[in-house]
C-alpha cells in the first residue's frame, strides 16, 4: 500500500503524485524532503528531486547518471578551490541547491547543476532565505548545466537546454551572468552571458571571465574522468615542505589543506 503521508491539511501520495496540479511551497518542500529517503519512477525513470515551475508545478528530475555527476564534481571542485585560494567568500551549490529564478513573477524553483554567488549576496541572505524558500528570490550570477546535449543544435535535446537558460535561468528577473551548457560525452561547449549571443569556442579550457576573476576550468581534468586513462602506477612517498612555515607534510592534500588554513590570503 503506497504511503499518505499528512502535510498542510492535505494527503499527499509519493506514490501517485498529480503532475497536473498545481503545489504550494510548502507541499514542494514537503515532498522533497521525503525524497531524500524514497525514490519514485516516472516514466520509467527514477526520481528523488522535483523543480517547481511558475504554476506551482512539480518538475521531475532524474538522477543523474555516474560518470556526469563525476564532471559536476570535477566542476564544483575546481570552482571551489578557486573560491579559497583567491579569498572570493562566495557561495558554491549543486544541483540540490534550489533558488527562486521568479519567471514572470511568480515563484519558481530552480537548482542548476553547479552554481555560484558573490560574497555580497551571501552575505546579504536573511535566514529565512539562507534555509528555506521563504522570502524575496535571488539567483547566483553564474550556473552550469552538464547535459547530454548531442553533437548539433538542431536535435530536441539541445534545443530544451537552451530554452532553459533563455527563458528560465537568464531572464530579466535574474542576476545570472554567465552560463556554461557542457556535454562531456560529445565535448560540446555552448557559453551564454548576459546581454549577447550564445557562443560555442569548442572543447577547451574556459574562462570565468569578469564574472569569475581569475577562474579558468582546466578541461584536462574533464578529460580524464571521460577518457578514463589508465591508472597511475604508485610513486615512493616524498615528504612535502611547506614554503612559508618549513613544516613538513606526507602528501600534497595535506600540504595543500594548510595552505589554504594557515597561508592563502
Amino acid at each position: 500500500m503506497a504511503e499518505t503521508p499528512k502535510a498542510y491539511d492535505q494527503e499527499i501520495d509519493l506514490a501517485n503524485l498529480d503532475l497536473e496540479r498545481s503545489y504550494t511551497l510548502e507541499e514542494f518542500e514537503y515532498i522533497n524532503s521525503r525524497l531524500e529517503n524514497y525514490t519514485l519512477e516516472i516514466d520509467g525513470k527514477p526520481v528523488n528531486l522535483f523543480e517547481l515551475d511558475k504554476n506551482g508545478k512539480l518538475v521531475p528530475m532524474p538522477p543523474t547518471p555516474c560518470r556526469r555527476e563525476q564532471v559536476v564534481a570535477e566542476i564544483a571542485r575546481q570552482l571551489a578551490n578557486w573560491n579559497i585560494q583567491t579569498r572570493q567568500g562566495g557561495g558554491i551549490t549543486t544541483s540540490q541547491g534550489g533558488y527562486d529564478f521568479a519567471v514572470d513573477h511568480k515563484l519558481a524553483i530552480r537548482a542548476p547543476d553547479v552554481a555560484f554567488m558573490p560574497q555580497h549576496v551571501v552575505y546579504q541572505l536573511t535566514d529565512e532565505q539562507a534555509w528555506t524558500f521563504q522570502g524575496p528570490p535571488f539567483t547566483p550570477t553564474f550556473v552550469v548545466e552538464v547535459a547530454d546535449i548531442g553533437e548539433d543544435t538542431d536535435n530536441s535535446k539541445f534545443k530544451e537546454a537552451d530554452k532553459r537558460f533563455k527563458e528560465e535561468l537568464m531572464t530579466q528577473s535574474t542576476v545570472v551572468q554567465l552560463g556554461w551548457l557542457i556535454d562531456p560525452q560529445h565535448k560540446q561547449i555552448h557559453i551564454y552571458r548576459r546581454g549577447r549571443r550564445r557562443s560555442s569556442p569548442g572543447w577547451g579550457d574556459i574562462s570565468g571571465e569578469n564574472v569569475l576573476p581569475g577562474f579558468k576550468l582546466d578541461i584536462s581534468l574533464i578529460d580524464a574522468i571521460i577518457t578514463l586513462p589508465p591508472p597511475t602506477p604508485q610513486r615512493p612517498q616524498r615528504i612535502r615542505r611547506c614554503p612559508d612555515c618549513n613544516n613538513t607534510f606526507n602528501n600534497n592534500y595535506e600540504l595543500i589543506k594548510h595552505l589554504e588554513r594557515f597561508h592563502f590570503y
